[in-house]
């Protein structure tokens, strides 16, 4: 019996000819609070549950684990601007027990 492959989360990711979204996209002027929106919707709930990384697509933890060292280390610079973290209270919580640092728990002044 042929086993049936576990679905590759955010496989179109690998997929011969995939962009990154436009809107994903920081440059050099971008601020905090922009790269954390970027983080959020391009999946950093999930990088934080990566568990099995053989389970994600390649270019996906290269591009969340890359954006993710950029936000810690401090390459985004606060602009004033608040960024409301679109994570419910649950998954804060989660994430704050995982010991995820508070930059990416808490609402950010960005």
């Amino acid at each position: 019996m042929e086993e049936i492959p576990e679905r590759l989360n955010y496989g179109e990711w690998d997929e011969a000819g995939y962009e990154i979204p436009e809107e994903y996209q920081l440059n050099e002027h971008s601020f905090l609070h922009e790269a954390m929106q970027v983080f959020y919707a391009a999946g950093g709930y999930d990088f934080f549950k990566v568990v099995r990384a053989e389970k994600y697509a390649d270019r996906w933890l290269d591009f969340i684990g890359n954006l993710f060292q950029e936000i810690y280390s401090g390459k985004y610079h606060s602009d004033g601007a608040l960024h409301d973290n679109p994570l419910d209270s649950e998954r804060r919580r989660s994430l704050m027990e995982q010991g995820v640092p508070d930059l990416f728990t808490g609402d950010t002044i960005g």
